[in-house]
């Protein structure tokens, strides 16, 4: 039983990171260059939750900050978006060991 919810555990994360920096195209709606960048006539940075239930702008963030790390790695929105990133690969972790698990 628990080679088979490590196996799952290993499907979902890989499942999770598949399509990572494959679009070059941002999403509609997701945030431009420059609200990633830092400037400071830019939006603020957004949090962990707003990335969370925002999916697309999640992966158009995380692929802007991983095309540009040198500037942008250390901006709030990287930062934040990394975080919710790993949030969501945790929850979906538990949530597989929970259905794998007996009842």
């Amino acid at each position: 039983m628990k080679n088979q919810t490590l196996i799952l555990l290993a499907a979902l994360v890989a499942a999770g990171l598949t399509g990572c920096g494959e679009s070059d195209k941002r999403p509609k709606g997701a945030p431009p260059p420059a609200a990633v960048s830092g400037n400071d006539s830019a939006q603020p940075a957004k949090t962990v939750p707003w990335f969370i239930e925002h999916r697309n702008e999640l992966q158009a963030t995380l692929k802007a900050c991983r095309d540009n790390p040198g500037e942008l790695a250390k901006t709030p929105d990287c930062v934040n978006a990394s975080a919710a990133r790993h949030k969501i690969i945790v929850q979906e972790m538990k949530d597989a060991v929970k259905q794998g698990s007996p009842r």
